[in-house]
């Protein structure tokens, strides 16, 4: 009976551990990190006049009368934003990395509330249909409002995660950058 207890015991002490361990966040490899921070960036990188023209084909594509094509599509991009903010904020930032992790989390922020403002309300009007020279006013508004700002978060980042793989010996691809 007194073995027992005391394996008893012994299984709640380490289950107890096991749980706190479980519970605290620990660091990860570095190309994880570098995964979550850069690669996610992706899916702001094109912003703007170049989300909606690049991304969503704006003035390529047949709109359909009372559909929802464009505001569904930014709202997509919002979850999935939305998600990858979920996940970095739930890795522990080092020392080598908070820098980098806080400049995702800036830019997702910042790329969020447009989305969810601006870049919304464009694609309403694209949805419904209302005249090109109103759309492209609202497109050249959330440019000259956002896009200096935004381009500025996202190098910022680009840069950090840049010099975050070289210390890492994380070999990087570059892909051609497009001039507006």
């Amino acid at each position: 009976m007194t073995l027992l207890r005391k394996t008893n015991n012994i299984l709640a002490y380490f289950g107890g551990l096991l749980f706190l361990l479980a519970a605290c966040k620990m660091p990860a490899s570095p190309e994880k990190y570098f995964d979550a921070a850069a690669l996610n960036a992706n899916s702001v990188s094109l912003f703007g006049t170049d989300y909606f023209v690049r991304a969503l084909g704006y003035g390529k594509r047949t709109i359909t009368p009372g559909a929802h094509l464009f505001e569904e599509q930014v709202g997509y991009n919002i979850q999935r934003i939305q998600k990858y903010l979920e996940n970095v904020e739930a890795l522990m930032p080092t020392k080598n990395t908070e820098p980098m992790l806080n400049a995702l989390k800036d830019l997702f922020r910042f790329a969020l509330e447009s989305y969810k403002t601006d870049h919304l309300v464009i694609a309403k009007m694209i949805d419904q249909q209302a005249p090109g020279e109103e759309i492209n006013k609202a497109l050249e508004a959330l440019d000259k409002k956002s896009y200096d700002t935004f381009q500025a978060k996202y190098n910022k980042l680009y840069d950090l995660g840049t010099q975050y793989a070289k210390d890492n010996g994380i070999k990087l691809v570059e892909m051609p950058t497009f001039n507006r």
